[in-house]
């Protein structure tokens, strides 16, 4: 009960109390005018780029209020962001281009953050509220060159929400909605987000921030029963996030910001596919991180970033155990430019990585009730320094050239070169831009501590993974339509899998594969802004494997569609469709103790979200349902997934 009235107080106190000034949509932006970064790390013109980048501004996270960070990745062609449908506290992987979560780089400000306690050593998405993010930025294919070992498949850039140029900045939001299954009645609230952001900037550039976020979720189990008259006791999901910031800017040319988080989260689980069961798993994060851009002259910038996880993750089930993770990266690198004859000029980068990963783990043995060291810091850890270049080479007629080279070196492997070459040709015909380009990216990933040294599972003999991407793409541009088209086939070496040596003894292990294995795909985006009211996007993408006629949990054909209105003044609708094709997934059966392969059916998905920003306040309304036609699918075998669901909430800028 202490839930429903602290948020109903909430959402009360900010609906009587604002008083700032509208924010605006976005749509209306120019295309070929967006500036993204991720493909060269300068500021370009989206027309520039030799490579699909995706951005989310604050505008579209906005206009998505009720969703999550996956919930807004999912939409995007190319990427599969699976357990985001499910319960909350499901374990999320990501698979972009047919890939895995272990080929996929994730940034906070430019600073790659993971979890080495984790399988895969990924970052988990619910460790950052969306209402502190500025800006998302995605870059797909292989990137190691740029952000190193992992940027295989894409990276993910997070970037924090920015101190306004003066004077102080408020919002308050909070959010009230339901948390059921297909088959349940939706006969009561499950789900309370609150969130409260400051950001400020002094007379003397100073620039100071605080986020604080917090979510509950319940009514919706982890696991699904095989018996369709049975239903699981629910399992719920706490989440925390707290975040600091403080920094300098003098507008001129330095500015430097720290930040210091604490994530947070209990979740609830089940005993595996099909089985329900009593237990919780407790997860905290302590990060902080460090930003500084020094413009030393009008060509020349120094850019240093750096970031220290320390992960604790309590499982607390019938086979316990504890993990303690740090890790920490490091990225600083000199950006210079040189004017050339004709408009032409050339951008370059030199940098060093450096990154630093350790873990231990402890278990209760059976038949006994303590603790058991099994790895420890000492022995478990990795160090890797990476001296890079990059030159991007833009002739001011057109054709641009992207080039970079990546040296590894990893404390437990030799050294790797890994290199990027990318040739991009526009033409501008009238209002019309078009754009034609190429990619050979190479990436080199290493076996996580896990895959390493873990208990029982953990092999020392594994072989880093090695990749090669050839990508092409054509790209068209008029006003606020745009219409983009990607091919990409990566050929994978050593790929790491988890295998059954001896099923009768129940022995796995990670090996790596003996055979080059190749993925490959189309994905095809387009937009437009009809009216200057009605905003149309759509996506398709194909992705195969040789030999794998469905992929596990990855669907063959996946098609994402939207429509956004403004209705009237300040009242905007989003009508939002997904269909996602049959997938191939896995799962032990306890009762013949064997490993069955099924075939997930496959779903479609209608969302339907509204937002109304009053006239003279900055106080926008907002409401969702989501699976609107009450779909029954599972995106995981054995694993319940959310059905139509129902969302309100309010948010107050100050």
């Amino acid at each position: 009960m202490k839930k429903q009235i602290i948020a109903l107080s909430a959402m009360i106190a900010v609906t009587v109390s604002g008083k700032a000034q509208v924010v605006q949509d976005s749509t209306a932006t120019k295309l070929e005018e967006v500036i993204v970064t991720a493909s060269s790390k300068f500021d370009l013109q989206r027309k520039d780029s030799g490579k699909p980048v995706i951005k989310i501004t604050r505008s579209d996270i906005e206009a998505q209020r009720s969703a999550n960070i996956a919930d807004l990745l999912n939409q995007y062609a190319g990427i599969e962001i699976n357990g985001a449908r499910s319960n909350a506290g499901q374990n999320q992987s990501y698979f972009v281009r047919g890939g895995s979560s272990r080929q996929v780089s994730i940034l906070i400000d430019g600073a790659q953050v993971n979890d080495p306690s984790n399988i895969s050593s990924e970052f988990d998405l619910r460790l950052i509220d969306i209402d502190q993010i500025e800006e998302i930025e995605i870059l797909k294919g292989a990137a190691s060159t740029l952000y190193g070992a992992n940027a295989s498949t894409a990276v993910i850039n997070i970037k924090l929400r920015k101190a306004p140029k003066s004077g102080v900045r408020v919002n308050v939001a909070s959010f009230i909605g339901t948390n059921k299954s297909a088959e349940q009645a939706n006969n009561g609230l499950d789900e309370y987000n609150n969130s409260i952001q400051i950001q400020g900037t002094a007379n003397n550039g100073l620039t100071y921030g605080l986020g604080l976020n917090h979510q509950s979720t319940n009514g919706l189990s982890a696991a699904e029963s095989a018996n369709e008259n049975e239903q699981f006791e629910p399992d719920e999901f706490n989440r925390i996030n707290i975040l600091g910031r403080i920094g300098y800017n003098n507008n001129k040319d330095f500015k430097i910001t720290s930040y210091l988080s604490f994530d947070e989260n209990v979740a609830e689980f089940d005993n595996g596919a099909f089985v329900d069961g009593d237990n919780e798993t407790y997860n905290r994060q302590v990060r902080w991180g460090t930003n500084m851009n020094w413009n030393y002259s009008e060509k020349g910038e120094l850019v240093y970033t750096d970031v220290s996880t320390h992960t604790r993750r309590d499982t607390r089930s019938n086979f316990p155990s504890l993990f303690n993770a740090d890790g920490y990266s490091l990225d600083l690198y000199n950006k210079y430019t040189f004017d050339l004859e004709n408009d032409a000029s050339l951008k370059t980068i030199v940098g060093f990585n450096f990154n630093n990963q350790t873990y231990e783990d402890f278990s209760i043995p059976f038949g006994s009730s303590e603790f058991v060291q099994n790895a420890d810091k000492d022995d478990v850890n990795f160090q890797i320094y990476d001296p890079y270049f990059n030159v991007v080479y833009l002739s001011g007629k057109g054709f641009n050239v992207n080039v970079g080279a990546r040296y590894n070196f990893h404390s437990n492997y030799d050294g790797k070169l890994v290199y990027n070459v990318n040739p991009s040709y526009r033409f501008n015909l009238g209002e019309n831009v078009l754009k034609a380009y190429a990619s050979y990216s190479t990436a080199y990933i290493t076996p996580s501590l896990f895959q390493l040294y873990a208990s029982g599972f953990g092999n020392e003999e594994l072989e880093p993974e090695e990749n090669a991407t050839l990508e092409a793409g054509v790209y068209w541009s008029k006003k606020n339509s745009s219409l983009e088209l990607t091919v990409f086939q990566r050929q994978e070496k050593n790929l790491v899998q988890f295998i059954t040596i001896d099923p009768v003894n129940f022995i796995s292990q990670y090996q790596n594969e003996d055979k080059d294995l190749t993925a490959r795909g189309v994905e095809i985006m387009g937009q437009t802004l009809l009216f200057d009211k009605l905003n149309l996007t759509a996506n398709y993408t194909f992705t195969e494997r040789d030999s794998e006629p469905l992929l596990r949990r990855i669907p063959k054909h996946k098609v994402n569609a939207s429509a956004r209105i403004e209705a009237f003044q300040g009242a905007f609708f989003t009508l939002r469709y997904q269909y996602n094709h049959q997938r191939g997934d896995a799962f032990f059966d306890a009762n013949t103790f064997t490993t069955q392969n099924v075939e997930l059916d496959s779903y479609q998905l209608v969302d339907l979200d509204g937002t109304y920003k009053l006239k003279n306040k900055d106080v926008t309304f907002f409401a969702g349902i989501s699976n609107v036609l009450n779909e029954d699918f599972q995106e995981i075998v054995g694993f319940q997934t959310r059905g139509r669901n129902y969302k309100v909430g309010v948010r107050l800028g100050l």
